[in-house]
């Protein structure tokens, strides 16, 4: 696919070494979403001045640690996501994609915030994540955003809104109900009366593919009451509570949690099957 866009690619080059203070996602315009991904897990020796802007790529051990998967497998499921919230985004108007204000609530590695810089100047994407090692790998490897840690059960955040976009990938899948109406709430406070919040959820059939312990017992909580949630045991509580774990929800037991939020659409990406993709307006 590099080479289909070389010339693009030389061009791009070009201006951001003839110009330091060019955003990145000014040059990469004209590059598709999928060409950048493939710049993020490898940049040719010919496009240097690229490689001096883009993070580097976390380790296949970390990627397969945080998400179970790693590579270019792992790159897809992140250009379906950013594709699907764009889209889901855009649909509702307001501002140019550059322009937005863009939060990754519980960042991890840097996944996603590597692609969107891509659409957005660095400075106006924020990161969060309650983990301290997530926040080091992010600078280690020169992610260029807004970084800060945020707690457990985030009652505030650690950047002031209003955020034109917010997104949280693969986190109410771990978290118990009463730290995920938390955090709603909290991330509430924090969104523009026009603004977008992106979470995904897992399904019921997330439990035939987690293992031994538990499944049959998390199903029948999942069909009966649209919630289940399966604490990890090595997790130390918080306010008297494992907050942490594997979750699965159905759509309408989302919207009883999300106070002061209208669920607006739902995605579902088949390279990811297990994470299903749900908008939430400011209601």
């Amino acid at each position: 696919m590099l080479d289909l866009f070389a010339d693009q690619l030389a061009a791009a080059d070009r201006r951001l070494s003839e110009d330091d203070c060019l955003p990145l996602s000014e040059a990469m315009r004209r590059i598709p979403l999928e060409v950048f991904g493939e710049l993020c897990l490898s940049v040719p020796d010919s496009l240097q001045a690229i490689r001096s802007r883009l993070p580097t790529m976390a380790s296949d051990e970390v990627q397969g640690n945080w998400t179970g998967n790693c590579g270019q497998a792992l790159m897809n499921q992140s250009v379906a996501f950013v594709r699907t919230m764009f889209s889901m985004h855009g649909g509702r108007g307001g501002k140019e994609t550059h322009a937005r204000r863009i939060l990754d609530f519980g960042c991890g590695w840097g996944r996603l915030l590597r692609l969107l810089l891509k659409y957005v100047p660095a400075d106006r994407l924020h990161g969060v994540d309650p983990w301290h090692r997530s926040i080091d790998l992010c600078r280690e490897h020169g992610i260029p955003c807004r970084l800060a840690l945020s707690d457990y059960v985030p009652r505030s955040l650690p950047f002031e809104g209003p955020f034109d976009l917010v997104y949280a990938f693969s986190v109410f899948t771990h978290l118990s109900e009463s730290t995920a109406r938390t955090a709603l709430s909290t991330i509430r406070g924090s969104i523009a009366d026009d603004g977008l919040l992106c979470i995904t959820i897992r399904p019921v059939e997330y439990w035939h593919h987690h293992g031994p312990n538990g499944e049959a017992d998390c199903i029948a909580r999942h069909r009966d009451r649209g919630f289940a949630f399966l604490p990890h045991a090595n997790r130390e509580p918080v306010d008297g509570e494992i907050t942490y774990g594997d979750t699965s929800m159905t759509i309408e037991h989302l919207a009883t949690l999300a106070e002061g939020w209208t669920i607006a659409e739902v995605e579902w990406n088949p390279c990811d099957p297990l994470q299903v993709v749900v908008a939430l307006a400011p209601s």
